[in-house]
């Protein structure tokens, strides 16, 4: 019925997500599209979640099952051929964890990024001597060529979210002052990346928003929150979506739960506020 792929990528959801919607508008359960493909209604489930790639004989019978007229299912099945084609991130799956692969494949299709950042440069703003030294910290134990695929697929990762031709994402960025005063990478590094971030106090027009929290304002509201991003769309298929990051993948949420992004967008306002104006320059570090 189906193949399992290394973590789903924006078009799967996307496929998964319309298949869903047009199962509950025909009033077929779960249950009785299951039983009609003759397989458990978890094996159904799994697909309708984006965790299975769905052969075209599956796809075709579902569509039939849900009433979809000819020429509608044409457009589904063409759908089918993209979301199985395999991520972006694909040629460096080698050195990316399989729970952060769809992560970055949902950043690269965001229309709006927020992150706080209480202890590094967020990743989508480090510059390559700044995330060369962070990566080095946190895979102590591999070799130079490991490093550098690594810090390849983070350049990647920014190219495919922050460059990209259409519909360019818009970034807010907040980040602790102490996060600019801790020098990484040596002098020269931290040179080059507050250099490029002050870049974006002066082009406000790019779509990148950088604010540094001071120390002087005391407790926020994202004080006791480790980093975290909210990746909002405009597509009404994809829910906003909270994801956290941690040394270890059960320290990483990934969550849609409305009320957890609510809570986080509403923290992320306040603290917002707390900081200087966008256009103000950033601490000199040192």
């Amino acid at each position: 019925m189906s193949r399992p792929r290394s973590g789903p990528t924006v078009a799967l959801r996307l496929f998964a997500a319309d298949l869903r919607a047009r199962r509950e508008a025909a009033g077929v359960t779960l249950k009785a599209a299951a039983d009609s493909l003759g397989v458990h209604t978890v094996t159904l489930s799994r697909l309708e979640l984006a965790r299975t790639v769905p052969s075209l004989a599956t796809i075709s019978h579902l569509l039939k099952l849900y009433g979809a007229p000819d020429e509608e299912a044409g457009v589904v099945l063409r759908a089918l051929e993209e979301a199985e084609k395999p991520g972006w991130w694909h040629p460096w799956r080698d050195v990316l964890p399989e729970h952060l692969a769809g992560m970055i494949d949902l950043e690269s299709a965001a229309d709006l990024i927020r992150v706080y950042s209480p202890g590094a440069v967020p990743e989508l703003l480090q510059t390559p001597g700044y995330a060369r030294a962070l990566l080095q910290l946190h895979h102590p134990r591999a070799t130079g060529e490991e490093v550098d695929r690594r810090l390849q697929l983070l350049r990647e990762r920014q190219e495919h979210t922050l460059r990209r031709p259409a519909r360019p994402v818009r970034l807010w960025a907040l980040i602790e002052d102490a996060v600019l005063q801790r020098p990484v990478g040596g002098p020269s590094a931290m040179t080059e990346q507050m250099n490029f971030l002050n870049h974006y106090t002066r082009h406000r027009s790019s779509g990148i928003t950088v604010q540094a929290i001071p120390t002087a304002v005391g407790a926020h509201p994202l004080l006791l929150s480790g980093p975290v991003s909210i990746l909002r769309y405009t597509h009404p298929l994809l829910e906003d979506r909270l994801i956290g990051r941690g040394l270890h993948r059960e320290t990483t949420p990934d969550t849609e739960d409305s009320d957890a992004v609510h809570t986080y967008l509403v923290a992320m306002d306040e603290t917002a506020a707390l900081a200087p104006p966008p256009t103000t320059p950033l601490p000199t570090p040192f």
